[in-house]
């Protein structure tokens, strides 16, 4: 299948199947992550990660949800919060593209979900402070976002997009 199709094809769901997602799925979707491009290189993003069946971690990780992601993520079969890092490590100066850097890791992480027939649902609606206090999150990094993965085996999803016309402007925008 050509990536452009399974970008396509690609949506959020609020449902997933009860099969569950094995360790081994995890770490190839990381590795996924863990390829893409960031300024000088220092990959700032990091993924606090629990499956289903380890009962403990994954319900500290859902205790960092807003009430409204926590009815329809209970079953899920794997949460992730994001965590960026604020400052390069190389100067110390802050990093001001750390959460562009994580959107293309999570961009990678998507596609790669996408081959392998797992499903996920980004979600904003975080506490972090929660996931600061629960998930032992050090000074100087910041909770950004939650996924929740599994399988899907309803219709399909796909929303319509804008037209390439009202997203890319050639020398300037109109």
């Amino acid at each position: 299948m050509e990536v452009l199709d399974l970008i396509n094809e690609r949506f959020s769901p609020y449902e997933f199947t009860d099969k569950l997602l094995t360790e081994k799925e995890m770490l190839a979707l990381f590795e996924a992550a863990g390829k893409a491009a960031s300024a000088f290189n220092e990959q700032p993003w990091r993924f606090i990660y629990a499956l289903k069946q380890d009962e403990e971690a994954f319900n500290a990780i859902h205790s960092c949800l807003v009430e409204g992601n926590q009815g329809w993520t209970k079953d899920v079969a794997a949460l992730i919060i994001t965590v960026v890092s604020k400052n390069y490590a190389k100067n110390g100066n802050e990093n001001t593209v750390r959460k562009h850097d994580l959107g293309l890791a999570v961009g990678n992480l998507t596609v790669q979900a996408s081959s392998m027939g797992i499903h996920l649902h980004q979600m904003a609606g975080i506490v972090p402070q929660n996931a600061i206090e629960k998930l032992n999150i050090p000074e100087g990094y910041e909770p950004v976002t939650a996924i929740a993965l599994g399988y899907y085996d309803g219709e399909s999803g796909v929303k319509p997009r804008k037209p390439i016309s009202e997203i890319a402007f050639k020398g300037k925008m109109k």
